[in-house]
């Protein structure tokens, strides 16, 4: 009983109001985001490269990981 009681705490709080899931890798982009002009490709669950992962993240991903690509190119997650 205690496992579902914390199972359902966690999905609670885990899944704020202004956060639309689509899927399980995607979320509904936030463009007033603010990220850093660092140079770190990461290859995101969407399958192409951006310049880092908080860039990744505005755009709505919820995984990445690094790559040698460039930005723009698309990349197997």
């Amino acid at each position: 009983m205690n496992y579902k009681i914390f199972f359902v705490v966690i999905i609670f709080f885990s899944c704020s109001e202004d956060m639309e899931i689509i899927g399980d890798c995607f979320v509904a982009p936030d463009p007033e985001q603010i990220c850093p002009e660092i140079y770190e490709p990461v290859c995101a669950c969407n399958d192409l490269v951006y310049s880092n992962s908080c860039k990744a993240e505005k755009a709505g991903n919820l995984k990445w990981k690094l790559t040698n690509k460039d930005v723009g190119e698309n990349c197997d997650y």
